[in-house]
C-alpha cells in the first residue's frame, strides 16, 4: 500500500491496524535531505579511475549525477565507467551517463581539449573536482628538482588548469556550481615519519589556491572549497615499507586506525551539492582527528 492510502485511512479514523500500516509505510522509506541531491547535474573528477577519485564519482552517481572519469589512461578511465555502472545497477538505479576520458592533468593542451570535449559531450560542467594527484618523497637535502617539478606540474598546475577551466566555463554560462580541490591534511601538517617536503608544499600550494578562487569567483555564485584527506588505504600505498609506516600513522590518529576510499562519499556529495550553499573557501580535514 503507497504511504498516500494508508495516510488518507488514517485521516478518516479507521483502526489501530490501520495507523500500524501508516507507520510502517512511512517509515520504510529511507529519509534523505533533498538538498543532498545531484540530480540533473554533471560532475567531472580528475583521477578518477581507482582510489579517492573512483569512490568520489561513484558518491555523485548514486546520488544522480552522471560524470566524466577523466584519468592518465583512457583503458582506465573505461574500466572505472564499467564499475560504476555496474554498481548503479546493484544499487536498482538506472544506467547512468558517464564517460571515460584520457588527459595528463599537467599538460595545458590536454587539460584545454580535455574539458572542452567533456562539455561538449554533456552540455555543461555543475561540478569539477581536481583529485589527480602524484605522491612521492625523498631527504629535502637530496630531492632531484626534475622529481620536484614533476610534483608541482602535477598537483599545482594540474589541479589549475581544470579548476581554471571549470570556472571560466561557469562564469560565461552562469552555473553557479561547486568546484573541490582534492587537497591533503599534508597542506596544513608536516607528516612524519616521512620525508615528503615537495609534496607537502603541493597540497599547501593546493589550499591557498582554493582560497584565493573562492575569493575571486564567490560573486559569481562558484563555491570552491578543498577536501584534505589524512591517510588512506590504497591499493597504492600498499606494500611492506606502507605497513610499518602504517604502524607509526596509527599511534597519531584519535581513531586508531587508516580511512578507507568509501569513507569520503557522504563528505563529497555535501560539498557538491546544496547542502552547502553557504559554503566557500572551506577547508575540510577528514583525517580521523
Amino acid at each position: 500500500m503507497p504511504p498516500y492510502v494508508a495516510y488518507s485511512l488514517l485521516l478518516r479514523g479507521q483502526s489501530v491496524i490501520s495507523r500500524n500500516i501508516f507507520k510502517r509505510y512511512t517509515h520504510s522509506v529511507p529519509r534523505t535531505l533533498p538538498c543532498f541531491s545531484l540530480e540533473g547535474k554533471t560532475c567531472v573528477v580528475t583521477g578518477a579511475s581507482q582510489g579517492l577519485g573512483s569512490q568520489i564519482l561513484a558518491a555523485f552517481v548514486l546520488s544522480g549525477a552522471r560524470g566524466a572519469v577523466v584519468d592518465l589512461k583512457l583503458s582506465s578511465a573505461n574500466k572505472a565507467v564499467d564499475e560504476l555502472k555496474a554498481e548503479a545497477k546493484r544499487a536498482g538505479l538506472t544506467a547512468p551517463e558517464i564517460r571515460g576520458y584520457e588527459c595528463d592533468v599537467s599538460s595545458k593542451d590536454g587539460a584545454t581539449n580535455t574539458f572542452d570535449q567533456i562539455v561538449k559531450d554533456f552540455g555543461k560542467v555543475d561540478v569539477m573536482v581536481t583529485n589527480a594527484g602524484i605522491t612521492g618523497g625523498s631527504p629535502a637535502e637530496t630531492y632531484d628538482l626534475d622529481d620536484w617539478k614533476q610534483m608541482l606540474d602535477v598537483n599545482v598546475n594540474g589541479t589549475f588548469m581544470f579548476a581554471q577551466a571549470a570556472g571560466k566555463h561557469m562564469i560565461d554560462n552562469k552555473i553557479k556550481g561547486s568546484i573541490i580541490l582534492v587537497s591533503s591534511m599534508s597542506g596544513s601538517i608536516v607528516n612524519r615519519p616521512q620525508k615528503q617536503s615537495a609534496y607537502n608544499v603541493s597540497k599547501a600550494a593546493a589550499g591557498h589556491m582554493m582560497r584565493s578562487l573562492a575569493s575571486e569567483w564567490g560573486e559569481h555564485g562558484i563555491r570552491v572549497n578543498a577536501l584534505s584527506p589524512g591517510y588512506i588505504q590504497t591499493a597504492a600505498n600498499e606494500g611492506d615499507e606502507m605497513e610499518e609506516l602504517s604502524k607509526e600513522w596509527v599511534k597519531m590518529i584519535p581513531l586508531h586506525r587508516i580511512a578507507t576510499p568509501e569513507e569520503f562519499r557522504g563528505t563529497v556529495v555535501f560539498m557538491a551539492s546544496d547542502a552547502s550553499s553557504y559554503m566557500t573557501g572551506a577547508d575540510i580535514i577528514v583525517d580521523g582527528g
